[in-house]
């Protein structure tokens, strides 16, 4: 791997957190513009065409990445990578009828499920989210050379991409009067999950030492590896977390051999023991999303999913990881973070070798 040195030693330590041990510190991977460099700047768009192309065209992606993999500190187990990226759920545009548009930060869906009588889930295989995730990922893998990682696709959450060919106040309400309707729909969109994440890794592995990595988080595995969610549950009740997302986790698990669930916002609070009693999910991923607290108040919520024997990894500022170093064990804990210069990079890696206790 180029741009950055002692990648072993950080794999040794991230084979340790999957292992819930630890060998000399914590988990911490901390990202840095190198010294002199500054943070990239979004392109110019001068039309839709543009913006098409910055989600799509391989080339250009893989350029402008080199460009900010040079330019970046790449510190504790952070590494270069590119993510395989059509918009979060992505998997949901690649059904017959697909309406969606792509923006500068994000790709926008747009239902096109009005009955479900008439407007049938089919897979396109020949559409253009589909081929395009599987091509973007064999070009970044053939221009890679092992000089960087790529991620598996942003195809998470069943639940999640069915709301995108729905729309979520239709799908929220079918949850309690279409039952039959939801349920054949996951189905489906489960087994082109199942599709879309095998072909994506049969193509990636080879690259990644054997392994799989999440595009927006700085964390590899071993084997068979990706994201669940369920975005959308923060609508919805306990009951219907299990009647609805549960089977969806039990089957995506069955494929890992390393798993991670990207808990989205402190109202899945309310699904949390569930996800607990999954024997096999590894890690839940904290988010605090925009408006909600620091993750400094939700100690007790991370000591309960250290106590349950699972890891737990999320993004903090500086301020908030030192607490976190002291407040909760570092087996099993892997931290995230942005920081402006490489000297406060370092700085805080040096802080999580100084705090990081069992």
């Amino acid at each position: 791997m180029e741009f950055r040195d002692g990648w072993e030693k950080s794999k040794e330590r991230i084979m340790a957190f999957w292992n819930r041990e630890i060998i000399d510190r914590c988990c911490i991977s901390v990202m840095a513009p190198k010294k002199g460099k500054t943070w990239p700047q979004m392109p110019r768009f001068e039309n839709e065409e543009d913006l098409v192309r910055y989600w799509t065209d391989g080339e250009w992606i893989v350029e402008r990445k080199l460009e900010e993999f040079e330019n970046t500190f790449f510190g504790g187990e952070c590494f270069p990578q590119i993510f395989v990226n059509l918009g979060a759920g992505g998997h949901g545009g690649f059904f017959r009828n697909t309406r969606y548009k792509f923006e500068e930060n994000t790709v926008w869906f747009f239902p096109f499920i009005e009955d479900w009588e008439k407007d049938k889930i089919i897979f396109d295989p020949e559409s253009f989210l589909y081929r395009k995730t599987i091509e973007l990922a064999e070009y970044f893998v053939s221009e890679s050379k092992g000089r960087y990682y790529v991620s598996m696709p942003d195809t998470c959450g069943n639940a999640d991409a069915l709301a995108h060919m729905r729309g979520s106040e239709n799908l929220l309400m079918d949850m309690v009067l279409e039952k039959e309707h939801v349920h054949a729909a996951l189905d489906i969109i489960q087994q082109v999950w199942e599709k879309t994440v095998e072909e994506v890794y049969n193509i990636v592995k080879d690259n990644n030492d054997g392994g799989c990595t999440v595009g927006w988080l700085d964390i590899w595995a071993p084997g068979r590896f990706t994201q669940m969610q369920s975005d959308i549950s923060v609508m919805i009740s306990p009951d219907q977390f299990n009647e609805f997302i549960m089977p969806e986790l039990n089957s995506q698990i069955s494929w890992m051999d390393h798993s991670l669930y990207h808990f989205d916002g402190m109202e899945q609070i309310r699904h949390l023991d569930m996800l607990l009693s999954l024997e096999n999910l590894d890690v839940i991923q904290w988010t605090c999303v925009a408006g909600q607290p620091s993750p400094l108040n939700f100690i007790p919520v991370f000591k309960k999913i250290q106590a349950a024997g699972k890891c737990l990894l999320m993004y903090a500022t500086p301020r908030e990881i030192e607490v976190l170093l002291q407040e909760l064990s570092s087996k099993g804990l892997y931290l995230i973070a942005r920081v402006d210069s490489e000297d406060e990079a370092i700085d805080l890696i040096k802080m999580a070798e100084k705090l990081s206790h069992e």
